[in-house]
């Protein structure tokens, strides 16, 4: 009797089976293992990113607050040094990119006083003619309508009865969203989007040129942004606005006697209040710290007497990674 080798043994249906699920399995098992190993390596990712992106928020969170102090020192010892405010003096010169660890920082400080503060059309209690013309020579500039500055008054001011072109409680709660007129001060500019008239385009127009301080306040003729040192005049043309400027720039005004000797001999000076000193700042500070750009922006308040004050402080993201890998 001839006995067969197992090579030459012929496989069964059975024994076929039994080989097709071995491998199977082990397939099985080898995409498991992949697949548990693409997890495990994804959820370290993950957790890397969100420490990274922790730590570099606490990373700027130092650095900007460094940024505050540093302008509320500047600002602090020109005063000590100077009884004017103008733009060839330390403050107001841009900080330039500064390496901090692990990222950079750059900061700038602007006289909020070289705008026209919006709040100043209401002056104790009762609009102020001559600060809402300052206002409406600003929105010419702009190609807006002057309507715009009697909606503004009646938001500030404390009455119900409206102006010419203004609107009060009833123009507001007859809107799909309804709300009131707010009859007190803006706290920032952004709340003109409340007002009547003032649209995106609108603000967006007029922010570089007003601000909204917490009080009445003059504008500085040493600072004050060109088209708000035109817009306090009557009859200024450009050509001596312009004039005006280059002087300016080369040598300030050192008070206002010297700034009315300076004016053409038929320019009637501003109506409106101004000086040759500020107490408001505005501090922007941009930093970038990995992924992560943000902006924060400061209003400063340097009291004549004591320290410099921070009154508020806002921040923006500026630059953040796309969806699919942002991870907080």
């Amino acid at each position: 009797m001839i006995r067969q080798s197992p090579s030459n043994r012929v496989r069964t249906p059975w024994s076929r089976t039994q080989t097709g699920v071995a491998m199977v399995t082990a397939l099985l098992i080898v995409a498991i293992a992949t697949s548990a190993a693409a997890f495990i390596s994804l959820g370290q990712q993950v957790w890397l990113r969100q420490a990274q992106n922790l730590f570099d928020a606490a990373q700027a969170k130092a650095v900007r607050s460094g940024a505050l102090d540093w302008a509320a020192i500047i600002l602090a010892e020109d005063a000590k040094d100077n009884t004017t405010d103008d733009l060839t003096q330390l403050w107001a010169q841009p900080l330039p990119p500064l390496p901090a660890e692990g990222g950079l920082v750059t900061g700038r400080i602007i006289d909020a006083q070289s705008r026209f503060n919006l709040n100043n059309v209401v002056r104790n209690g009762n609009p102020s003619t001559e600060d809402i013309a300052v206002l409406q020579r600003l929105l010419d500039a702009q190609d807006l309508p002057r309507e715009l500055a009697d909606t503004l008054v009646d938001w500030l001011d404390a009455d119900s009865q409206t102006q010419p072109n203004g609107a009060e409680d009833i123009d507001y709660l007859s809107t799909e969203q309804p709300y009131r007129a707010a009859n007190q001060r803006l706290q920032t500019v952004q709340e003109l989007r409340l007002i009547k008239g003032f649209d995106a385009k609108a603000v967006d127009l007029l922010r570089p040129f007003v601000t909204a301080l917490p009080q009445a306040t003059a504008i500085n003729i040493n600072t004050a942004e060109p088209v708000v040192f035109g817009a306090m005049f009557v009859d200024l043309s450009l050509s001596e606005a312009e004039d005006l400027l280059a002087q300016r720039k080369e040598n300030p005004f050192k008070d206002t006697s010297e700034f009315k000797a300076r004016l053409p001999p038929d320019v009637a000076p501003p109506q409106v209040p101004y000086d040759v000193k500020s107490a408001y700042f505005e501090v922007t500070i941009d930093s970038l710290f990995g992924r992560l750009q943000r902006r924060t922006q400061a209003l400063l308040h340097r009291p004549a007497k004591g320290s410099v004050q921070v009154l508020w402080q806002q921040q923006q993201l500026l630059i953040t990674a796309s969806d699919d890998d942002d991870t907080g």
